[in-house]
């Protein structure tokens, strides 16, 4: 019954949906991110502005075959346009997607995500039936669960209808994704960051544009195996370079998350400064490199990062890196009159001085340091050696004359 209803009412409802995008604040078709782009029927027309302008690559089709018969591409027709479909027949106004469904949609989203490709996902009016698809695959991404994600979808296309039925289907994809994620984080095995080809392109994007900016003092720019920014720098560039990436609209780096060195005696410059810097508008982080030597200053960050000021203390005490114009330049964590630097490859593991309280004057006092006995080598794969009398004796074995044989036993 439901399905002949929806024959009957598909188009008086089509004329509807085009009426409303030609006299309302509807659109026929809305990106949800940078791969998922959710809308009504794709007419032919439409062909060659998604392909060119939106990139589409990959289709997904949650009409009946009478749906799409006349008004839209045949798959042939999608695969000369270079572009792949994926049909999942869902009745119109009542149909629910089904699990099996969900999974293949989703995974065939997150396919062409991997390719940087953008994916139409379309029923009749991208209302119900593609929207929970698209709900699902943002499940799938974020985690989110599935009133988050309708609610994200309300924000981007304010006409989408999620019905009861839909709404259910998605809580129980959502405590499949939930099972599926606590079976993963209880292996034993250590958590990789899975790449992203879509992050790890607009971070190159975003890091040649801050290269092309400011290229008299960016060195070097990279994006790591796990969709790490890095910016190397000259030194004469950390004040310049802070500053342009807390100030600059699109970058608003304004956290600095942590400062801190890296000492490779090999170097001419033996000292790397490394600089982690927070968006919280972008939810992005970026890490700031620079290199100096033992005698060498480098400029302060703290009139740019205030956050700077006992990081710089720290890097002082441990490295010995001098910064130049800082406020405070003091050792924070050794004690007073401490010579050296501890974290200095050439700083030896015993210091240089032992740190006692004397009973006598009454006071902690430091002396040279005096090793009481030389560094011992333990061998672990062999932990009773040290202690000989608890070893089990062995038999010694019998003396054999030239020409005998062992006895077998």
């Amino acid at each position: 019954m439901s399905g002949a209803l929806a024959r009957l009412l598909f188009y008086p409802t089509l004329a509807y949906n085009v009426v409303m995008e030609k006299v309302s604040l509807r659109r026929w078709f809305d990106r949800v991110d940078e791969t998922v782009i959710l809308g009504a029927l794709p007419f032919r027309s439409m062909t060659r502005q998604l392909v060119e302008k939106e990139n589409v690559r990959g289709v997904v089709t949650m009409n009946e075959m009478y749906e799409t018969k006349y008004f839209c591409n045949s798959a042939e027709e999608w695969q000369a346009a270079g572009v792949e479909q994926l049909r999942l027949d869902t009745v119109d106004l009542t149909g629910v997607p089904t699990l099996e469904y969900l999974h293949e949609g989703v995974e065939f989203t997150l396919k062409h995500r991997e390719r940087g490709n953008s994916v139409y996902i379309h029923c009749k009016a991208g209302r119900s039936r593609s929207a929970t698809l698209v709900a699902a695959y943002l499940i799938r991404l974020h985690c989110w669960t599935p009133e988050e994600a309708c609610q994200m979808l309300a924000s981007v296309r304010p006409h989408v209808l999620v019905r009861t039925a839909q709404m259910e289907m998605l809580r129980r994809y959502y405590r499949q994704q939930h099972k599926r994620l606590q079976s993963s984080t209880s292996d034993t095995q250590p958590t990789v960051r899975p790449k992203d080809a879509v992050i790890h392109k607009q971070l190159a994007a975003f890091g040649e544009y801050v290269s092309e900016m400011m290229p008299k003092y960016i060195q070097q720019v990279q994006v790591t195996c796990y969709d790490e920014l890095e910016v190397m720098i000259h030194p004469d560039g950390v004040v310049p370079v802070l500053t342009f990436l807390r100030d600059h609209t699109n970058a608003q780096f304004r956290n600095m998350i942590d400062l801190t060195a890296v000492d490779i005696p090999t170097r001419q410059n033996r000292f790397e400064i490394v600089y982690n810097l927070l968006s919280l508008r972008y939810n992005s982080r970026i890490r700031v490199k620079t290199y100096t030597d033992e005698l060498t200053p480098v400029d302060s960050a703290v009139p740019v990062h205030i956050a700077a000021n006992w990081y710089e203390r720290e890097v002082w005490d441990m490295f010995g890196v001098f910064f130049a114009n800082h406020p405070d330049l003091r050792r924070i964590l050794t004690d007073y009159g401490f010579e050296g630097h501890p974290f200095r490859k050439d700083f030896p593991l015993s210091g240089y001085v032992e740190v006692r309280y004397d009973d006598e004057v009454k006071r902690v006092v430091a002396e040279p340091l005096e090793l009481s006995q030389e560094f011992r080598k333990f061998d672990l794969n062999t932990p009773w050696e040290v202690f000989p009398a608890h070893r089990e004796a062995k038999e010694a074995a019998p003396k054999l004359e030239a020409g005998e044989t062992p006895e077998k036993k």
